[in-house]
């Protein structure tokens, strides 16, 4: 059995970091940092690390540096209604009226309706461009407003 299928899913959220956790992910952050290749890859033995895993190694060791909890998950990873609901900080029943508006899509599992983590990203990050685009044009029209 190898660690991926070992770590379909690791929740932190749970607790804080200890001091201890806090103070090694320093340690490790500074230890990368002074043995990175030119290109950012990072050898550790007969292994080489790309920068990309490089990068994102460093972004979750920053965090656990600052105290902060971290959920780690694939993708991939089916989510439930109300899971969904609360990564979205929505309603479960608003989750459900945007379901069967097709707004969002689901899988079927038996009974239960399951949501693709990468679906809901991707809804996220489409909301957040819209609201992104309308405080832009309300910025615009209160800076016209303002010049007359």
């Amino acid at each position: 059995m190898n660690a991926s299928s070992n770590v379909s899913h690791m929740d932190f959220g749970n607790k804080l970091p200890t001091p201890e956790e806090i103070d090694s992910a320093a340690d490790a952050l500074t230890a990368i940092e002074n043995t990175l290749n030119s290109d950012r890859s990072l050898n550790i033995g007969d292994a080489t690390i790309s920068a990309s895993l490089v990068d994102l190694i460093t972004d979750l060791l920053s965090i656990v540096a600052r105290g902060e909890t971290v959920t780690l998950a694939p993708l991939s990873r089916r989510l439930t209604t109300q899971e969904a609901a609360d990564f979205l900080n929505v309603s479960r029943p608003h989750l459900i009226k945007m379901i069967d508006q097709q707004v969002l899509p689901c899988e079927m599992t038996g009974t239960h309706r399951r949501l693709a983590l990468k679906d809901l990203l991707e809804y996220k990050a489409k909301r957040s461009a819209g609201r992104n685009a309308a405080l832009k044009e309300m910025q615009d029209i209160a800076e016209d407003l303002y010049e007359k």
